[in-house]
């Protein structure tokens, strides 16, 4: 409810959704920003607003690129996902391959809406980019230059507020 501005992002993050893509792969945006700069409230409000185009689910983690804790291994963020898709911990494979492959199979041909907030680079993203259909939204002060060479990922970069959409995230 206390939502302001970005206007020009939202709109931007609309036009993803209306993207043609290869049909192999899913759409992947890169919320980039410096620290405090609004990417994951922007990027859970757009979630927000579309959530009704993803029918199959949508997934959220944290993966601690950033701050006091460790960043979240990839082995250990496909588990947390995993789990969340409702694999039991027994059928849930030990490798990180393995892991990444038993994603890829639950979300296929499924739409579904993950979002991987906070990642420190590419390499901790690789691994969880399912293998078709839905969006990737991911959020980093880094410009994860792998995602888009790799996938085609669409960078949305954040910047300071403009004057009038400050004074009103302010009022609000």
């Amino acid at each position: 409810p206390g939502f302001a501005g970005r206007r020009t992002e939202l709109a931007e993050l609309d036009l993803l959704l209306g993207e043609d893509t290869p049909a192999a792969g899913p759409r992947i945006v890169s919320l980039q920003g410096t620290a405090g700069s609004g990417k994951t409230a922007l990027a859970v409000h757009w979630a927000h607003r579309i959530s009704d185009r993803f029918p199959d689910g949508q997934l959220y983690l944290d993966l601690h690129g950033y701050g006091p804790e460790p960043p979240v291994d990839p082995a250990k963020a496909l588990e947390t996902l995993l789990r969340a898709l409702g694999t039991p911990a027994g059928r849930i494979p030990a490798g990180l391959d393995e892991r990444s492959a038993l994603f890829r199979t639950l979300l296929s041909g499924r739409r579904t809406l993950l979002m991987l907030d906070n990642a420190g680079s590419s390499e901790q993203i690789r691994p969880l980019i399912p293998g078709s259909g839905g969006v990737v939204v991911v959020t980093s002060r880094n410009q994860l230059r792998g995602l888009v060479v790799e996938y085609g990922a669409r960078r949305v970069v954040l910047d300071q507020m403009s004057g009038q959409e400050a004074t009103e995230l302010l009022a609000g």
